[in-house]
C-alpha cells in the first residue's frame, strides 16, 4: 500500500524557511584560488549575489575569466551546529 506525506505549508513556516535560507547565505563565502592555490578574494556570498545582480556584466566576465585561467571558484560555509548523519 502506498504512503501518503503530507506537508502543510503555513505563514510560520516560510518564515522559517527564508530565515533560514539567510542565515545559511549570511554564512557561506565565494573564494576564488588559482592554480596554485593562492586565494584570489574571498568575499560573503550575500555580497557577491548582490553585485551579479547589479552589474550582470561582472558575473559574466568572471565566468570568462574563471574558464580562460582556470580558477577553482567555491562556495564554503561555517557549520555552527551539529550535523546529524542520516542511517
Amino acid at each position: 500500500m502506498a504512503t501518503k506525506r503530507i506537508f502543510s505549508i503555513n505563514g510560520g513556516t516560510i518564515s522559517n524557511m527564508i530565515k533560514g535560507l539567510f542565515h545559511n547565505i549570511h554564512n557561506s563565502r565565494l573564494v576564488a584560488t588559482s592554480k596554485s592555490g593562492n586565494n584570489i578574494f574571498n568575499l560573503p556570498l550575500l555580497l557577491m549575489i548582490v553585485i551579479a545582480i547589479v552589474f550582470p556584466i561582472t558575473l559574466i566576465a568572471g565566468v570568462i575569466l574563471s574558464v580562460i585561467f582556470k580558477i577553482n571558484i567555491s562556495v564554503e560555509r561555517d557549520i555552527t551546529k551539529e550535523v546529524k548523519l542520516l542511517d
